[in-house]
C-alpha cells in the first residue's frame, strides 16, 4: 500500500510541534471530556483550525450530524482529509482549504451552527490571529450557539531570567561588539521553558487577561498594580494560560503540556524593590512596559 504522502503527493509535510501536540494526553483527553460531555445528537458544528483532524474526528465520533473544519494550510488540509476518510467519517466531516476569513466570504461555513469549536492559541495566547478568528467567529455565531473553548484566562508574574533576557540580546563575540543590534531585539512574547531556567518571582501572580471570542473589547490595552514581593532586576514577565472547555480546563502552567510559556520581554530590564509599587502595562499583542509608582 502506498504511505499517505505517497497518494497525496503533498509537497511538504507536518510541522514538527504538531506530532508533539498530538501526543499532549492532557490536552487530547480534555478536549474530547469536553466534546463527549455534550448532547450532539443532529448537532452542527463550525471548527477554526483543522489541523490533521482529531477535534473534527472527535465531535463526528460522539455524534455530531455534520463537522465543518478549515484549516489555511493547504497541505495540512489535505493530510487531514485522508486521515478524516481513512477513520471512516469522510461523509459527517468537510474540510476546507481556507482561512476562516475566506471560507466565510465563499459560504463554505455554516452560520449559526450549533456549536463554534476552535483550538488555535499558542503559548501567549494571541500569537495564532486571535482577534481575527474572534472576529470570525461574531459572525458566524447565532444566539445560541456554543463557543468552545469557552473561556481563556491569562496569568502573569514578573521575573528575574537572565536565560530567557538572553535569548533575546547580545554583547559581544569573539571580542566583537555585537550590541547594535539590540535595538532590533524581539518586542513582543516568545516561547520558554521556565523549567530549564529557574526564574526569580519578582510579584505575585496576576491576572493578565480574560478573552472571550464573543466580546469584542477583550483585546484592549491593560495596566495593572502591583507590589514586588522581592527585590532584583525584572527583565520581563512570565505568562501562561487556563482555556475552559465546558467543565474542562486546559492549563499551560503544567509541566506535561506541549505548550511553553511565554516570555514577555522589557525592552530594557528594570531594577525592583521588595514593597514598592508599579504598574505593567500590556498591549493587546502581549508586549510589557513596566513603570514605578510614587
Amino acid at each position: 500500500m502506498n504511505s499517505m504522502k505517497q497518494r497525496l503527493g503533498t509537497p511538504s509535510g507536518i510541522p514538527h510541534w504538531h506530532f508533539t501536540m498530538l501526543r499532549d494526553t492532557e490536552r487530547n483527553g480534555g478536549i474530547e471530556s469536553s466534546i463527549a460531555n455534550l448532547d450532539l445528537t443532529g448537532k452542527t458544528v463550525v471548527e477554526i483550525g483543522t489541523g490533521i483532524g482529531l477535534p473534527a474526528m472527535l465531535f463526528a465520533k460522539y455524534g455530531a450530524a455534520h463537522v465543518y473544519t478549515c484549516e489555511m494550510d493547504v497541505n495540512l488540509a489535505a493530510i487531514a482529509r485522508e486521515v478524516v476518510r481513512e477513520n471512516g467519517y469522510d461523509k459527517r466531516i468537510t474540510v476546507i482549504p481556507k482561512t476562516s476569513r475566506a471560507a466565510i466570504r465563499d459560504g463554505d461555513l455554516r452560520r449559526e451552527p450549533d456549536i463554534i469549536f476552535t483550538e488555535t492559541l499558542d503559548c501567549g495566547v494571541v500569537g495564532e490571529g486571535f482577534a481575527t478568528i474572534a472576529e470570525d467567529v461574531r459572525q458566524l455565531a447565532g444566539t445560541n450557539t456554543q463557543v468552545l473553548p469557552d473561556h481563556v484566562r491569562q496569568f502573569g508574574y514578573l521575573c528575574c531570567d537572565t536565560a530567557a533576557h538572553e535569548k533575546n540580546t547580545v554583547k559581544s563575540e569573539n571580542g566583537l561588539d555585537l550590541s547594535g543590534i539590540n535595538c532590533f531585539s524581539k518586542q513582543t512574547y516568545f516561547a520558554i521553558n521556565p523549567a530549564l531556567h529557574s526564574p526569580a518571582r519578582l510579584s505575585p501572580v496576576f491576572r493578565v487577561r480574560d478573552y472571550d471570542y464573543r466580546n469584542a473589547d477583550c483585546l484592549v490595552d491593560r495596566t495593572i498594580a502591583l507590589i514586588a514581593t522581592q527585590s532584583g532586576t525584572c527583565h520581563g514577565m512570565i505568562s501562561y494560560f487556563d482555556a475552559t472547555f465546558g467543565d474542562f480546563l486546559i492549563s499551560t502552567v503544567s509541566e506535561k503540556s506541549h505548550w511553553a510559556q511565554a516570555f514577555h520581554p522589557l525592552k530594557r530590564p528594570v531594577s525592583l524593590t521588595a514593597g514598592s509599587r508599579y504598574v505593567a502595562r500590556i498591549t493587546a499583542a502581549g508586549t510589557l512596559r513596566l513603570d514605578e509608582t510614587i
